[in-house]
């Protein structure tokens, strides 16, 4: 009889998000978001991550405890791309030439190819299995914004804003940048969209969203 993966509940799936990994579990990553890339989750094997990567199912599951989690693990890394951009607010800016900055590169990353697959990977799974949808959104959306909503707290703490929710706000405010051209680039991938058109996007977002919270 063939020996079954371990399962995971939804709180070891959540913990595998943020857990660090050794360098054979870095390779086994890579090869993993390459194949589901290319194939699809469903259609990828562990197998398959193993032969391109090498290690073995133990290992897998020693550090991702089975496929779900290398997806988690796969979805955690470009939202950590993702918040680093959020991180690097320019505070020496003026604050709604900072906020233009920040949208600008959130946006810039998340038309790029990677955030692109993996959005089409994620929403794929998240209706097959809506627990893990539950888990990615705690794991990406959620927490990733926090960078963003601390920095708008500390313009409301200057009174050069008014917000009654930093946090709701921060995704507002990322939600209207990428607008239609994040639907564009998914349903449209052939289609170049450039850096100018980014920007005249994004200046209009923040222009709406610093007239709405002005003091």
């Amino acid at each position: 009889m063939a020996k079954q993966a371990p399962s995971l509940t939804k709180k070891k799936l959540a913990a595998h998000c943020n857990a660090e990994l050794s360098a054979r579990g870095n390779l086994i990553l890579d090869a993993a978001q390459k194949l589901f890339f290319q194939q699809g989750f469903d259609e990828t094997s562990l197998a398959m991550i193993i032969n391109e990567a090498g290690g073995s199912r133990r290992s897998i599951y020693h550090e991702f405890g089975n496929k779900q989690g290398l997806l988690l693990a796969v979805i955690q890394r470009q939202v950590n791309i993702q918040t680093q951009t959020l991180t690097a607010i320019n505070k020496q800016l003026k604050p709604q030439e900072a906020l233009n900055d920040v949208c600008y590169q959130f946006v810039k990353g998340m038309l790029s190819s990677n955030i692109q697959s993996l959005f089409r990977l994620v929403v794929q799974q998240a209706v097959k299995l809506p627990e893990l949808g539950k888990i990615i959104y705690q794991c990406g959306p959620q927490a990733g914004v926090q960078p963003l909503a601390d920095y708008l707290e500390s313009l409301v703490n200057q009174k050069l804003l008014k917000i009654d929710d930093c946090h709701f706000a921060a995704q507002m405010l990322l939600e209207m940048s990428k607008g239609p051209l994040h639907t564009k680039a998914l349903l449209m991938p052939m289609e170049v969209i450039t850096d100018e058109v980014i920007k005249q996007q994004v200046s209009k977002a923040v222009g709406i969203f610093f007239n709405a919270h002005q003091v």
